[in-house]
């Protein structure tokens, strides 16, 4: 931090009115600023004046960075108000004066603790009471609120200046006027870039209690960042249950897109003929980030997502030109036609009806009325330009369909030299539909002689039972693995199995098959060295001599516990109570406080999730995991060594006890924690108790009362328990505890001996037929048919 040029400057004062000029704010920020901030500093009384010390105000200015729309020409990414302040007031010390123009870089916050806060203002705005303050019947009703101010705040920096002067001024602006003003202003700009405007109607139906508070409001959105307006869009598809015509492109795809397509960012004219909430658009933007988008268009999907697309791309600096065509594109008339683009990226819905019939006008043959997968595919292939390239989602049967149309198709876009590649996705990515999908690389005719196929099936990793999501080290090696098949570079030695270059005359024996799976085999590898099997049997001796102490210990706490060898329990010294009366009882932090969002690669700090409950023990925690910052508004939800956790949504009844590796784990919403256990209470007899046929059976009859399979908490703290004297739980939970423990030895052992016998049997048997991860298995393995009679055409 640079202190101000000489100790006058410490007694320096200064008005609201000119931090704000010299901060380059409006007068509201600054007052926004020190209602909302407890650390803002303090005002000194000067006669009838209220006044700051200017030394103290830039200290404070310097942990708030200027976003980027309300930088100025020449200053750079990084610079802070407080840098602003310094540079307007000559006060600096040992800075060059080069740096002066633009501000003096000081340490700012990173991006990820950016992201934090930005989540945490975000769960603030839609929480129950923000949604009821302002007068909205439900959360769909109350989202445009957000999404407009997001919108103004970070797309329209003139007209959010201005709105904060508006709610600065005297007399003050009223709730309704304010919501009237912010729909107006978003509606304007909607206009320009040829979205229908109907925010102001949608504002207008809200009707805000006296409690509204306008300028707190405004404070908060600044408080967002640009990403935040995909998480309202992600908020937006859950409440209204999008299916997957409409449904947004996940996160985890879009980021996979934004690598394989323009790692550096792109230039030229960019399309998108079924925008959805132009999330691959603007990440496209958002990789350029120097003005070299020189034109972006999208189609129509209907009006709702185009303006959710036409913000999207405006907050990301595009004014782009929405609903250019209808959602069937095909065949234009030739005054509609799309203008020619450098880039597509596109999402179209799978396996739809084209929803009319069209005959003629197809390069590459007409598609059947029943799927419109290629004719999506001959519209985006018809609107490159001289050098123009396409990145297209499409589901996996279009790669394989034996319908004889479809089949034609394939054939002759191979033999034109539009297929790049084809890179297969890993099931459940997508919501609202388990069915798998391909990304088609696609490019304008040519002489081409290889397609390359990249089969990520296996990448990902579950968050939850019916989502998967791409982790970054995922798409850092499939952006890598695309990268060297299409520039023609050897492929890394650890993806080779993942990924090749197949000829078209291979593909052509296969019956123009286009589908991954059918090129690069997952079950291709390497025959195992003597040295492989040597360590693969070692493993399973340690496994094997861990397991038996572990039988040695357990064999002898169940002799001491059989009947006739221990006293037999006093059942006058049991006592019937209720789970509430044992220990308490605490369901997981909600998504607006714990989301898969928030999971990160670097994170510190684990999360427990329903999957990683089994044999009443927690495993695989550590694949799960967020930063220490996102975990500091997460306290009172660590987890303690002796809680226990049991499932309390969807599978109910699964539990689990917090071991030493736990302690200090996070867990999640669909679980609830047993802790603070009364000192004549043993956590292990509990478990034990609750994972008893009887108890739940009583958990699962309670879940099955709501529409989802839910145990609501205060149902769980009435659960009956009979609780024995403590030395009896002792006896029992100890002896339990020997058996888990004797399980989970004789299961990896079990995973070792596997382990052991698969290294085996590639050193023992002779694997010459089968493909590896060096050679084709061109000629090896006939055509597949993956199509059924079923599926034969039916005109």
């Amino acid at each position: 931090m640079t202190a101000l040029s000489d100790k006058s400057s410490d007694r320096r004062l200064v008005s609201r009115a000119k931090i704000a000029e010299l901060a380059g704010v409006g007068a509201p920020a600054v007052t926004n600023w020190q209602n909302r901030h407890p650390d803002f500093p303090q005002e000194q009384r000067v006669g009838h004046k209220r006044l700051f010390r200017l030394a103290d105000i830039v200290r404070w200015l310097d942990a708030r960075s200027v976003p980027k729309s309300a930088r100025r020409e020449g200053e750079h990414v990084g610079i802070t108000y407080g840098d602003r302040v310094r540079a307007l007031s000559g006060q600096y010390e040992g800075v060059p004066a080069a740096d002066r123009a633009a501000g003096f870089a000081v340490s700012s916050p990173s991006a990820e603790q950016s992201r934090s806060r930005s989540r945490q203002v975000l769960a603030e705005l839609l929480k129950p009471q923000m949604v009821e303050t302002w007068g909205a019947p439900s959360l769909t009703a109350y989202l445009p609120l957000p999404m407009c101010l997001i919108f103004l705040r970070w797309g329209a920096h003139k007209d959010w200046v201005a709105l904060e002067d508006r709610v600065g001024a005297h007399p003050a602006v009223t709730p309704k006027g304010f919501l009237s003003e912010v729909g107006e202003r978003t509606d304007r700009l909607l206009k320009t870039c040829g979205a229908a405007p109907a925010m102001r109607f949608a504002l207008q139906g809200l009707e805000p209690l006296l409690a509204a508070d306008v300028p707190q409001l405004m404070t908060s959105v600044a408080g967002l960042d640009r990403d935040a307006f995909r998480d309202l869009l992600d908020a937006y598809a859950e409440v209204v249950r999008m299916d997957s015509r409409s449904a947004f492109t996940p996160r985890t795809v879009v980021a996979l897109l934004r690598e394989l397509v323009a790692p550096a960012g792109v230039s030229g004219r960019l399309h998108d003929p079924y925008p959805r909430g132009g999330e691959l658009l603007s990440a496209m933007v958002a990789a350029s980030g120097d003005g070299s988008v020189l034109r972006v268009t999208a189609g129509k999907p209907d009006e709702a997502t185009l303006r959710l697309t036409a913000m999207n791309l405006m907050l990301h600096g595009v004014t782009p030109r929405v609903g250019a065509h209808d959602i069937a594109p095909w065949p234009e008339p030739a005054e509609r036609r799309q203008e020619r683009v450098d880039l597509v990226l596109a999402n179209p819905p799978f396996n739809a009806e084209s929803g009319r019939v069209v005959a003629g006008g197809w390069r590459y043959g007409s598609p059947p009325p029943s799927n419109a997968n290629f004719a999506w595919i001959q519209h985006i292939l018809s609107t490159l330009g001289p050098g123009g390239r396409a990145a297209v989602i499409m589901a996996d049967n279009a790669a394989v369909s034996d319908q004889p149309r479809e089949r034609a198709i394939r054939q002759a876009l191979v033999e034109d030299g539009v297929v790049d590649g084809i890179l297969a996705l890993p099931p459940h990515l997508f919501t609202g539909t388990a069915v798998s999908a391909c990304i088609w690389f696609l490019s304008a005719p040519s002489q081409r002689a290889e397609v390359h196929f990249i089969n990520a099936r296996e990448l990902g990793e579950l968050v939850t039972r019916t989502r998967r999501e791409l982790s970054p080290d995922d798409v850092r090696l499939l952006g890598q693995i695309h990268r060297s098949l299409r520039d023609g570079n050897p492929v890394p030695d650890e993806a080779r199995a993942l990924g090749r270059s197949v000829a078209v005359e291979e593909i052509e024996q296969r019956g123009y098959s286009l589908s991954p799976v059918d090129y690069v085999s997952l079950g291709a590898y390497e025959a195992a060295t003597p040295e492989q099997v040597k360590s693969a049997r070692r493993k399973l001796d340690d496994s094997l001599d861990l397991a038996g102490s572990l039988d040695a210990e357990a064999w002898r706490l169940w002799e001491r516990a059989a009947p006739g060898r221990s006293p037999e329990p006093d059942a006058g010294g049991r006592r019937n109570v209720l789970l509430q009366d044992l220990c308490k009882v605490q369901p997981g932090p909600s998504p607006s406080l714990l989301n898969p969002g928030m999971y990160s690669e670097d994170g510190t700090v684990r999360v427990v999730l329903p999957k990683h409950l089994r044999n009443r023990r927690i495993h695989g925690s550590e694949d799960t995991r967020i930063s220490a910052r996102d975990a500091q508004q997460l306290q009172r939800f660590l987890l303690r060594e002796g809680d226990i956790l049991c499932t309390r949504t969807g599978t109910v009844g699964p539990v689990a006890l917090v071991g030493e590796e736990g302690a200090g784990s996070l867990y999640s919403g669909n679980l609830l924690r047993l802790y603070d256990f009364e000192p004549d209470v043993d956590p292990r007899f509990v478990l034990a108790y609750l994972s008893l046929p009887g108890a739940q059976a009583w958990i699962k009859d309670r879940a099955a009362m709501s529409t989802v399979h839910s145990i609501k908490t205060s149902a769980m703290r009435q659960l009956p328990v009979s609780l024995p004297p403590y030395e009896e739980q002792q006896r029992v939970g100890e002896l339990l505890r020997a058996l888990d423990d004797q399980i989970a030895a004789h299961q990896q052992a079990a995973a070792a001996a596997d382990a052991a016998r698969g290294e085996l049997s590639t050193l023992l048997v002779d694997t010459a037929a089968l493909p590896t991860t060096h050679q084709s298995d061109a000629g090896l393995i006939p055509p597949i048919d993956h199509t059924t009679a079923e599926e034969a055409e039916n005109e």
